[in-house]
């Protein structure tokens, strides 16, 4: 998804992101990571305030819709990408 990201940029970012404690320091059978607790809440945190922020660019969106769903818990990011396109059609 980011084809100018060096792979030593990418682990700093992953280092970075351990070190925060968002994500786990260790891989699955599928060599990814995962978000710890604290990395789910701010997906969480960061999903909600898309969804604030797409309301708040809609006048007429003064309420929350009911289309609107939580993903997976386990989604990837692409998958998360298409699920805010597919949210801003409904918003």
């Amino acid at each position: 998804m980011l084809p100018d990201l060096t792979d030593v940029a990418l682990k700093e970012e992953i280092t970075s992101l351990q070190n925060l404690r968002i994500v786990n320091p260790i891989v699955d059978e599928e060599n990814k990571y995962s978000l710890t607790d604290d990395g789910n809440d701010l997906r969480n945190m960061v999903l909600t305030m898309s969804v604030w922020g797409r309301q708040q660019m809609d006048d007429s969106a003064n309420r929350a819709s009911t289309q609107i769903v939580e993903p997976e818990k386990d989604a990837s990011m692409s998958e998360l990408i298409k699920y805010n396109e597919k949210l801003n059609e409904y918003i």
